[in-house]
């Protein structure tokens, strides 16, 4: 017997995580074509007999379903993507995303070392992204997970393919341009896997899309433009200076630009030779539980606990924090047109109970609240409608015939990125951008937030929140539950 419990919608299918009928939970992919599972689903076996022999540290498939085109994969709790959006503060006490340079080359060593076995293989993943990578924490070591094989081609290396692949922020420029008009130029599966390993690095330590000017001067090779450029944007979203080592930054550059033409030279790089990488390297090698002093730092700071937050006795909150109740009023009658109505959605949703689900269910580092859901709903409201008034003039009460799924919301949120517009520039490399202007761009991000009650909590008040991404930037979709989350955890 199954259970869905959430849903994420990908372009050609959509995941589940259920709970089966012996307690473990699993994700299922179900596929909105017979094709693309038939194509996924001989890949994961293949993939899957190929593990027998040889280590992979990808996500296995553990079975299938041909009358309802879907696959069943382990549950794994943690994703890439969400260590790199929790903020942190640096010296200068700048709140910046992503990752420090050394635990950036760390994942990205393990998830490259995953490519070349592929290749060694003659298989191209032709969708590396931050976003199709998992993390499981073994004792002292973040163990990454390769998932999602739907762009996967298996290809001689000297064979050049046409088939239309990848992520449009993470792919070459000319790529893009031939999946939009419909007229790919031939192209090597294992240089775009090396692109996409380039784009992967600079992803986990600047966490944020690389702008379409920089993919041009790649393709012109302007290495000290392109870096301006990524200097600038980095300024422009977090108030402070990028800090990058030379070394990975040569790496980044020579993936992106066809320097490194295999991925078994990719460990050869410079880069590796440094003081301050080997210990990241004798962790990636030995995955000792001792590991040297510096680099356990960088892995010490990724937590996989839930955070439980306390309502306040007698409506005393923390210093600087705000009076919900008369906040949310505030906001109501200055934003939302239809008040008494809105009023009356908030009393009926909080009247259904809540979908229970056990505690293994939850992603690492969920929300736990002990509280009721009336003031769950307070919370979440005053800061969904704090940066986003127009929240409450949407249809955000989700109306649902499903009993186990009746307290949901669905809303639009703005997330606001600066984005870099630049005119032409000369070919002097060493010109500054000097006609670089900065915009501030409005991402339109569409989720789903569900109140749930945990069922095996003694606490019958304990209850966590779900976020669904559905339509959006993945990465503004997950500064922006950052930004609700941190927000919860520094006023409750």
């Amino acid at each position: 017997m199954l259970s869905k419990q959430q849903k994420i919608q990908g372009g050609q299918s959509s995941c589940n995580v259920i709970e089966r009928s012996n307690g473990k939970v699993y994700f299922v992919k179900c596929f909105l074509s017979k094709s693309d599972y038939l194509n996924e689903k001989t890949i994961y076996q293949n993939l899957n007999e190929i593990c027998n022999n040889t280590k992979l540290s990808i996500l296995k498939m553990i079975d299938f379903d041909d009358y309802n085109c879907s696959l069943l994969f382990p549950f794994v709790k943690f994703e890439l993507a969400r260590i790199c959006a929790q903020q942190r503060v640096k010296e200068d006490q700048t709140k910046v995303r992503g990752m420090k340079s050394i635990l950036a080359l760390y994942h990205f060593t393990q998830v490259a070392n995953e490519i070349k076995k592929l290749h060694d293989l003659n298989y191209c993943h032709c969708d590396i992204k931050i976003h199709n990578v998992l993390v499981e924490q073994q004792q002292d070591c973040l163990k990454d997970v390769l998932i999602d094989f739907g762009h996967c081609q298996r290809i001689q290396k000297n064979e050049k393919s046409v088939t239309p692949c990848g992520t449009e922020a993470y792919n070459p420029l000319e790529l893009n341009q031939g999946i939009a008009e419909q007229n790919i130029k031939p192209y090597s599966p294992y240089l775009l896997d090396l692109y996409q390993l380039g784009m992967l690095l600079l992803t986990l330590i600047v966490y944020f899309p690389i702008p379409k000017l920089g993919k041009k001067f790649i393709i012109s090779k302007k290495k000290k433009k392109f870096l301006e450029l990524i200097t600038r944007k980095y300024q422009e979203t977090y108030q402070s200076n990028i800090e990058i080592i030379p070394e990975i930054y040569d790496l980044i550059w020579d993936l992106l630009t066809g320097e490194i033409k295999e991925s078994a030279l990719i460990l050869d790089h410079k880069v590796y030779d440094l003081e301050k990488v080997k210990p990241m390297m004798k962790t990636f090698f030995q995955m000792e539980n001792k590991k040297d002093n510096q680099f356990e730092e960088e892995v010490e700071e990724i937590s996989f606990n839930h955070i439980y937050l306390l309502q306040k006795e007698g409506g005393t909150r923390s210093s600087g924090s705000v009076n919900i109740d008369n906040e949310l009023q505030e906001l109501l009658k200055s934003n939302c047109t239809e008040y008494a109505k809105f009023i009356e959605q908030m009393k009926q949703f909080c009247d259904k109970k809540p979908r229970k689900i056990k505690e293994n269910n939850l992603q690492a580092r969920s929300l736990l609240f002990e509280m009721n859901t009336a003031s769950m709903l307070q919370y979440l409201l005053f800061y969904l409608g704090k940066n986003n008034p127009e929240v409450f003039d949407q249809d955000i009460f989700v109306q649902t015939k499903d009993e186990e799924q009746n307290q949901i919301l669905d809303v639009s949120l703005i997330y606001v990125s600066k984005e870099i517009i630049c005119e032409d520039t000369t070919d002097d490399d060493d010109e500054d951008l000097e006609n670089v202007q900065v915009e501030e761009i409005k991402n339109t991000i569409q989720l789903q937030i569900e109140i749930v009650q945990l069922e095996d909590q003694n606490q019958s008040q304990t209850k966590s929140i779900i976020f669904r991404h559905i339509k959006g930037e993945p990465i503004y979709y997950n500064n922006l539950i950052q930004d609700i989350e941190m927000d919860l955890k520094q006023y409750i």
